[in-house]
């Protein structure tokens, strides 16, 4: 995914809130005035119109800084080496243009193009560290440009941020690995959730209240206690995927992908298998 300017993603998520509420609004009214069960049906759907846009946007965003993050430290080595045979600081960051860094290629040509235009290499550096945002990348730049403002042995400067940035990389790709099965405890226990609710409408309340052979005193209809489990596992999937994005990944944002999964088969489920 190429860069994404604000204002664009202002106007995605803009957009997101837009439908989802329009489609809440639409489901609320269906709920009161014409078919209750399509009307909580529309509100997950509008949970999920709500939730989808920005999920994406996120999801390829967060990808494509990983792909540069990556290439980070193999592009620093590269530049010192080029120093080490004898080019300057300019010349080596114009003979990593011509290779393939994936992401960070296109990055690198923003950069020249810019110091091309009469600005100076620093702020190149800078608005590459602005445009992509991540950790990594702020600190490399923010390096690269203290280290060129200062002089000395840049190419030994760079080879060690070049390693310094290596072990950064293996130390999160670990982390990543390890937080993982926090991701699986939280579907575990969003699936262990959802079976205990199939079991209970299914096989506990439909066969006492739902037939109308009532053989205790219900406080309510079947309908009703359908509806609060239906809830309680929309709620329970909603903050079970930002929690799960929050351990796996490090961001809450990351966790509504898994949101909208969670939702999604809960409607299935309600869909398809629970009775009445």
């Amino acid at each position: 995914m190429p860069y994404t300017t604000k204002r664009k993603k202002q106007l995605v998520y803009a957009l997101s809130l837009g439908l989802g509420f329009g489609i809440g609004i639409y489901g609320a009214w269906t709920l009161l005035f014409v078919n209750p069960r399509l009307g909580d049906y529309l509100i997950g759907a509008a949970i999920i119109a709500g939730l989808l846009p920005y999920s994406v946007l996120n999801f390829l965003e967060n990808r494509w800084k990983r792909s540069i993050d990556k290439r980070i430290p193999e592009l620093l080595e590269d530049i010192a080496e080029g120093q080490m045979t004898g080019l300057t600081f300019l010349r080596a960051i114009e003979a990593s243009a011509m290779k393939n860094y994936g992401a960070v290629t296109d990055e690198l040509k923003r950069i020249l193009a810019h110091v091309k235009l009469g600005g100076t290499i620093e702020e190149g550096f800078m608005r590459f560290a602005e445009r992509v945002g991540s950790r990594m990348v702020r600190r490399a730049s923010g390096i690269m440009v203290e280290t060129t403002r200062a002089g000395g042995d840049i190419a030994r400067i760079i080879r060690s941020l070049a390693a310094y940035m290596r072990q950064i990389e293996e130390i999160n790709l670990e982390r990543k690995s390890t937080m993982k099965v926090y991701i699986y405890i939280v579907y575990i226990a969003f699936g262990v959730f959802v079976a205990t609710v199939i079991i209970l409408l299914n096989q506990f309340f439909w066969p006492m209240v739902g037939f109308g052979q009532t053989i205790f005193s219900p406080q309510a209809d079947f309908e009703t206690y359908r509806r609060i489990f239906y809830y309680m596992a929309m709620i329970q999937g909603v903050f079970g995927g930002i929690i799960a994005g929050k351990l796996g990944e490090g961001y809450l944002a990351s966790g509504l992908k898994h949101s909208i999964i969670m939702v999604l088969a809960t409607i299935l489920v309600f869909v398809s298998i629970i009775v009445g």
